[in-house]
This record gives C-alpha cells, structure tokens and sequence, in this order.
C-alpha cells in the first residue's frame, strides 16, 4: 500500500507541473495574438491617417506642425533645466513673493533692442521719478563734466583779458600766475576725482531725472559697475540692461542679500529686426551704429551676414557665435518661465499695469501719467520711429524669418507665459 500510495504522489506531481506548463504555453500564445491584433491596428490607423494629409492643404499641414512645435515644446518647458550658476543665485523666481527687510530685490529689466524698452526706461525716469541705471548716468556726467571744463575756460579766459589790461602786469608774470593756477586747479581735480569719476553717486539731469553714475548696457561699463560695488550700493532702484548675464553675475549679489527681478517687453522677432536696421541706419550714436547700414536696402541685409541671427536665445545662453543646439531653446525658456515678469509690446497698456502692480508702485499719479504717455504708439515714446513695413509673405520676410526660427519660438513661448501670467495676478489680486 505504501509504495501504491507513493507511485499515486509522483504521477500526480508531474502532471500537476505538466498542466501548469500547458497554461503558461497557452496563456503566452494568446498574448502574441493580442500584440500581433494590436500591431495590425496601428498600422491600419497610420496608413488612414497618411490617406488624410494627403487631401489636406500643404500649407494647413505646416502650420499644425508648428502649432504641435509649440505645443511641444512649452510641454517640454515644464521639466526642470539647470540654469547658470548666477542666474540662479541672483535672480529671484518671478513668482516668489517673499520680501524681507534683509533682502533687497532690485527690478532688472532685459532690454531687446526696439521692443519697447527705451520708452519703459523713459517712463520710470519721468513719471515714477525713480533712480535708474542704465547708459543715461554716464552720459549726464560727462555732459558735466564737459559743461564745467567749459565754464572753467571761460573763466580764465576772463581772467586773462582783465590781466591783459592791466599795466602793472607783465606778459611773463601773467604766464606764470595761469600757470600756477592751473596747475592748482588740476591738483584738486586729482583729489576730488576718487568722489566724482571713481565713486558711484546719483547724477541729475536738466528735467529732473535721477540716474546712477554708470553705464550697464556694455561689458566695461558692467565691470567698472562692479568694481565700484554697485550691488551693495543700493543706488538704484531699476537697472536697465541688454546684457542680463553679465548684469546677473556682476552687478547682483545673492549671497548678501542684493538680487534682481527680471522683467522684459517682447516683439515679433522680425518687426523687431527690421525696425532695428531702419533705427541703426541713422542712429549714429548708438554703439551698435555700423555706417554699412546707411547704403543698405532691407533686402540687402536680410541677405548679409550682419543680419541678426536669434539674439535672444543666443544672449541668454551666452552663445553670440557658431551653432544652437535643442539644450539652448530648451535654456533661454526655462530662465523666461522661472525668472521673468513678462510684457508684450503689442499689449503696452496692459503691460504697463501688470509692471505697477507688481512692483509695488502704488502711485496712482505715476500710473495714469504711465498709461497717457507711453501705452499706446504716438505717446512719448523716445525711440519711436516711422519706417516701411514688410509683409509675412515677402521673400525678405521670410529670409529674416529663417535666421531667428529660435527667437520665434522663444517669443511664441513668451506669449503663453503672458496669458498664464495674467491668470496668475488675478488670482493673487494684483490685477
């Protein structure tokens, strides 16, 4: 009976692991069919969907390309990029809204060429009657400067004709007492300049307006800036800049408490590079006047190698010259998306009231004299000018178009963040 028993055990064992092996052989061919139906199914769905673009316009094909870009591409900006070191140390996320009396967060704004800029920077000057510091301080005191050399001049030359008339005095006596008086004026000269040209102080123009002794739109005027301590200094109260990098790096310092927050006025990358080369074409007094543009034609520098190259992506990632890469679109949206206070030049007015509210500047007069002024084409806008306008469907357009297709779509990006923005304020009741 026992070994019966023991024979029934083993016999039962093996099938039972027979029966499992079949379920499992079973279980895997019927997976196989599932894929293989499902694959089928795919395939079936490509090929119908190819039969549908094929009756569909080229040009409607296109643009729901760039659309699912776009779409695409502000998904993808929901990642987290690293951003540079001092962007991220210095630069306050625009949505934090922490204030401490130990931290002061000085409004930085990133001024693109013909986007408005000039007439922000304007207005701040003269309807918030704020300090700013931008290229205008420097420029004021040189003016100065030169205006008291002048005054001097004509002093002495006063001087000289009343001793001139004299009989008592001599040629060589006269010579000698200029002489030594010069001489005394150019010793105190030397022993103020460390107070008047290497110190920072506020210099004031005619009108009024209130600026800080530098220049923040060059590298050498950022450096001598920083040199002289111009985070800590807490002159300013708007820094105005084409250069954010460097300013982030040299003329903030998040370790002691002195950063920035970034805001910016964005434009139709080509409008804005045309209206560029019709303004540089005259402005002689820009540093970025090249006199080739004078003898130019849009056309002709649309065509050129001087014709911008997507200047935005390229300052915000430090990358002037050579080819961009997917990494560096991918950069310069996510600084915009964490660090920057969006303004369109299309929207001014609404622009101008999301500034104020969010700044915290609460004059209402200032606000009004703002929206009056320089909310709408036509007002007091300093470098506003009148050129020919091209059409979308111009050769010369779309050359433009095909240099700066990363500017474009940074601007694209721009415009969503200003609706979710505008979302945003209204939930905080800042608008």
């Amino acid at each position: 009976h026992t070994h019966f028993f023991s024979e029934m055990t083993i016999t039962s064992t093996t099938m039972s692991s027979l029966a499992y092996q079949s379920i499992l052989l079973l279980t895997a061919a019927a997976l196989c069919a599932i894929t293989l139906q499902l694959l089928s199914c795919k395939r079936d769905s490509i090929v119908i969907q190819r039969t549908q673009e094929d009756v569909v316009a080229p040009s409607v094909l296109r643009r729901r390309r760039q659309l699912l870009d776009l779409n695409m591409g502000i998904e993808l900006e929901r990642k987290t990029y690293k951003l540079p070191f001092y962007m991220e140390q210095n630069l306050v996320n625009w949505d934090n809204l922490e204030r401490s009396v130990e931290t002061r967060d000085t409004p930085i704004f990133w001024h693109v060429l013909k986007s408005g800029g000039s007439a922000i920077k304007l207005m701040y000057a003269t309807c918030y009657q704020i300090t700013s510091a931008s290229e205008t301080g420097a420029w004021i005191e040189r003016e100065q400067q030169e205006a008291l050399a002048r005054q001097q001049a004509e002093e002495a030359g006063s001087e000289r004709r009343r001793l001139e008339g004299e009989d008592q005095v001599s040629p060589m006596e006269w010579v000698q007492k200029t002489i030594i008086e010069q001489w005394q004026v150019w010793d105190e000269s030397a022993e103020e300049a460390p107070d008047n040209q290497q110190q920072l102080h506020v210099v004031v123009a005619e009108d009024g307006r209130k600026y800080v002794n530098v220049d923040v739109t060059t590298m050498e005027g950022i450096a001598r800036a920083s040199r002289l301590n111009f985070a800590s200094s807490g002159l300013a109260d708007v820094i105005f800049t084409p250069l954010l990098r460097e300013s982030a790096e040299l003329l903030l310092d998040g370790d002691n408490h002195n950063k920035g927050r970034m805001f910016a006025v964005f434009r139709s990358p080509v409008d804005r590079i045309v209206s560029l080369f019709y303004y540089l074409q005259q402005a002689t007094w820009e540093p970025t006047y090249n006199p080739e543009y004078a003898s130019m034609t849009i056309d002709d520098y649309a065509h050129s190698p001087l014709c911008e190259s997507n200047w935005m992506v390229r300052s915000l990632v430090n990358k002037m010259e050579g080819p961009l890469e997917p990494a560096d679109i991918a950069i310069a949206k996510e600084i915009i998306r964490q660090k920057c206070i969006v303004g369109l030049l299309s929207e001014m007015d609404e622009t101008i009231r999301r500034f104020h509210s969010f700044f915290g500047f609460e004059n209402d007069e200032a606000l009004t004299c703002a929206r009056q002024n320089f909310a709408v084409a036509g007002g007091s806008q300093s470098n506003s000018h009148k050129h020919p306008k091209l059409d979308p469907s111009e050769e010369t357009w779309q050359a433009i178009e095909s240099k700066n297709m990363l500017d474009i779509r940074l601007f694209e990006y721009a415009i969503e963040l200003w609706h979710e923005q505008g979302g945003w304020l209204q939930n905080e009741n800042m608008l």
